[in-house]
């Protein structure tokens, strides 16, 4: 799993990679039928956020994670819900590994179908509160995912589980194979670089991951692709483990099946330590790629399908944050360069205090998402250090 949060130490910050094998078999249970259809889900920091229910709690905010072996709870809320943790684990993570503990067994629930024999690994998510702007309580891993085909609708905000022996897609969207190898899926990509042939790779598809692209250590350097690179930004890849190097700048394009992705930003791991430095794969391709498709995960078939789609993304190349406990302050978190915050002069740890008039502190980081995703201008009032600017933001 490589899930990357932003908060302001660290450009990128992943948390675990979890291949940890828990031998239990789940059983599923739908309300009614074979299928649990239209789970809400919402977006978030280009993460998908579910409600679950842990042994049939109050709903609680999960990440929907491909990349994850073993689902996640956070080790406050497993106290809270009165559960407790036997054993370590010793997880990978970028930039080294981190201990957490075991809890089993326990059903999860979505609204029309529980899991039951559901194994969750402890790990501390408070740090990406921040990109939320709301505590996470939890990951949804392969244990879960693995009990159906899933059909992920970005703009719509739903999700539809189906049993998978009676599942039959009938849409003409595109089938590409995919291996499943310890819990986790992987995906034949290329990269195009200039003045090279396409690279191809194999890449982890991972839903926990917010970029487009991440690339392994080993692989970047094997085809010397830095040497390739017009303007480079130097990052932070780090996570649980620590953080390492890494570079980011935009390729002429990534294809995956007959689909082309144009121009986009991808990050070139640099660490020597961690999953990044992995040589079993070459990166892992992320939910703000995956989110430009209707997706449609069918481990049951080696198979995920992908429907184009027009979903409506940020468009200011503003990266903010909500500040906890109240998260109703934003700071921006980065600039992407050549942007229209950048051509605004809006600047890193800016606070923003209100947009086309609207006070920042009456809305919600999803609620000023959302505003930034709509074309035409916008007025946009922040502070910086003790003085207060007005700009105008054209998107």
């Amino acid at each position: 799993m490589l899930i990357l949060i932003h908060i302001r130490e660290l450009t990128l910050v992943a948390l675990v990679l979890l291949a940890f094998v828990v031998n239990v078999t789940a059983q599923t249970r739908f309300t009614s039928g074979r299928s649990a259809l239209g789970v809400p889900f919402e977006l978030s920091g280009d993460l998908i956020v579910l409600k679950v229910r842990v042994n049939r709690s109050r709903p609680l905010h999960f990440i929907f994670d491909t990349g994850a072996g073993i689902s996640v709870i956070d080790p406050h809320t497993a106290r809270a819900l009165r559960l407790r943790a036997k054993g370590k684990l010793k997880l990978d993570a970028t930039g080294g590994s981190v201990q957490g503990g075991l809890i089993e067994p326990v059903s999860l629930s979505v609204p029309g179908v529980e899991v039951f024999n559901q194994a969750l690994a402890t790990i501390d998510l408070n740090a990406m509160a921040p990109l939320f702007g709301f505590k996470i309580d939890g990951i949804i891993g392969h244990d879960f995912i693995n009990n159906f085909v899933v059909e992920i609708d970005y703009p719509s905000g739903v999700m539809n589980l189906y049993e998978p022996q009676h599942y039959k897609y009938s849409g003409a969207g595109e089938s590409i194979p995919i291996e499943i190898v310890e819990k986790t899926p992987y995906v034949r990509s290329r990269i195009v670089l200039n003045g090279r042939e396409p690279i191809e790779g194999k890449f982890e598809i991972d839903t926990g991951g917010t970029g487009i692209l991440n690339l392994n250590t080993p692989f970047v350097n094997k085809h010397q692709m830095l040497e390739t690179l017009g303007k480079q930004v130097r990052s932070k890849l780090g996570g649980a483990g620590g953080s390492a190097a890494a570079v980011k700048a935009h390729v002429p394009a990534i294809e995956l099946g007959s689909f082309a992705i144009k121009n986009p930003l991808i990050v070139f791991a640099q660490g020597t330590e961690g999953n990044e430095n992995s040589t079993e794969y070459d990166g892992s391709l992320d939910n703000g790629l995956f989110s430009q498709f209707k997706m449609i995960l069918d481990y049951s078939r080696s198979r995920v399908i992908l429907e184009r789609n027009t979903f409506s993304r940020d468009l200011s190349g503003l990266e903010i944050v909500a500040d906890p406990p109240r998260f109703r302050t934003f700071v921006v978190n980065a600039v992407e360069e050549n942007s229209p915050a950048a051509a605004a002069g809006i600047q890193e740890e800016d606070t923003i205090l209100a947009i086309d008039g609207q006070p920042a502190v009456g809305l919600t980081l999803q609620e000023l998402r959302h505003l930034l995703t709509q074309p035409g201008e916008h007025v946009l009032k922040s502070r910086h250090n003790s003085k207060t600017i007005q700009v105008r933001l054209r998107l």
